[in-house]
């Protein structure tokens, strides 16, 4: 996993909205960054490796959550947020996977010489700070029930398939993104599958009305998510336009 030498901090405000700002580096050579800068590139490399192994793609979304708890309000360099990285996915893969990743394995994915004792004493700081008390849920596991609770009954077998697919690519994209990554993970997969309702061509207007009432009346309780909506639309329009998504945006995107 290689990361760039340009040094930033991103940062969000209380309304979403996100700023970046160049740093200069500190007397000691040592380059000192936010850890949102750096989450593009690495949710990426999780998806890679996850990919690689085989594993589901919803561990993407507990690795980065893993990272994000850990390593916020963290001050932290190259070298050790490769690191927190590395642990955090070889904890998700221990934790809600099949467990099949080794530390030799994961020490070859590694551009700066991370060695294992490095990884176990990061992963045993992430154990003893954070909250593990109830299992992790993803947004796609909330498209997975919205879906299949209150719409299957409703859509043809082909128009469901297509409807998941397109719900859980949203889902998936969410993960970049740290505004999204805030969010709670229900809303997440709510405001998913009202935009893949909407991107829908098999069926008309009036029945993408109704799917969508259905969907917004089994989660109104989840409050506004029109802007989450808003920002998942803006992630593919700059998806689309790049191999892989640049989604640091500038202000009132959201």
């Amino acid at each position: 996993m290689e990361i760039e030498d340009t040094t930033c901090v991103a940062f969000a405000s209380e309304q979403g909205r996100v700023r970046t700002r160049t740093m200069r580096q500190s007397a000691d050579g040592m380059a000192f960054f936010s850890a949102w800068c750096w989450r593009e590139k690495v949710a990426q490399w999780c998806y890679d490796v996850i990919d690689h192994l085989g594993e589901k793609r919803q561990l993407a979304y507990v690795a980065m959550n893993i990272l994000d708890r850990f390593t916020n309000h963290r001050t932290t360099d190259e070298r050790r947020y490769e690191m927190e990285a590395m642990s955090a996915l070889f904890l998700a893969v221990r934790v809600a996977g099949t467990g099949n990743l080794s530390l030799p394995q994961l020490i070859t994915m590694s551009s700066e010489e991370i060695t294992a004792k490095e990884i176990i004493a990061t992963g045993k700081l992430m154990i003893s700070e954070l909250d593990w008390d109830h299992h992790l849920l993803t947004p796609a596991d909330f498209v997975h029930a919205l879906i299949g609770d209150n719409l299957s009954s409703r859509l043809t077998e082909t128009v469901k398939l297509s409807l998941l697919d397109s719900a859980l690519y949203l889902a998936e994209l969410s993960v970049f993104d740290f505004v999204l990554a805030s969010k709670r993970p229900s809303v997440v997969g709510a405001a998913a599958i009202l935009s893949a309702i909407h991107q829908l061509e098999a069926i008309g207007a009036e029945r993408k009305l109704e799917l969508a009432h259905r969907v917004q009346s089994a989660t109104a309780r989840f409050g506004d998510i029109a802007a989450l909506q808003n920002r998942l639309g803006l992630l593919v329009n700059e998806a689309s336009d790049s191999k892989s998504p640049h989604l640091i945006m500038d202000d009132d995107d959201i």
